[in-house]
């Protein structure tokens, strides 16, 4: 719960720059789908990194439009 707030402020920023481009929390709080903008699956896998709460993430990725990633 301690990190919650850094999590957040990480979000915003990501948000900010465009590469985090929306976040849906399930009405139980059990799940969490993000939409990210990232030129590669490397790319993003560095910037899920620095999320605070990266560490208890259980991440799957699905590449929803074609492109070079």
């Amino acid at each position: 719960m301690a990190r919650i707030p850094a999590e957040q402020r990480r979000g915003k920023e990501l948000a900010e720059q465009g590469i985090r481009e929306a976040v849906y929390v399930a009405a139980d709080r059990s799940a969490v789908w993000t939409v990210w903008n990232s030129d590669s699956q490397e790319v993003l896998e560095e910037v899920t990194k620095t999320l605070p709460l990266y560490e208890f993430w259980n991440i799957e990725t699905t590449r929803l439009a074609d492109g070079d990633f």
